[in-house]
């Protein structure tokens, strides 16, 4: 994938990480067809960053500014 940008998510709770790698997950299924099978499988490896001292955890979705852009319209119409 060329240009590969990062986008960061917060998570507060456990269940919230499931939902949001879920719909990352259909995402993805939906984009397949726009996505060459190497790529399909670097954006379904999604970092889960813990910051031990806060408790805090973080997601990490990689792809394209494209795909990026196109989950968060995905993420804000379903909301």
């Amino acid at each position: 994938m060329t240009n590969e940008k990062v986008i960061s998510m917060p998570v507060r709770e456990i269940t919230d990480l499931k939902v949001i790698l879920a719909t990352w997950y259909k995402f993805l299924q939906d984009q397949a067809d726009k996505l060459t099978p190497d790529d399909f499988s670097r954006c379904l490896r999604t970092p889960v960053i813990l910051n031990l001292e806060t408790n805090d955890v973080e997601l990490l979705f990689t792809g394209s500014e494209e795909l990026l852009k196109g989950f968060k319209d995905f993420i804000l119409a379903a909301g």
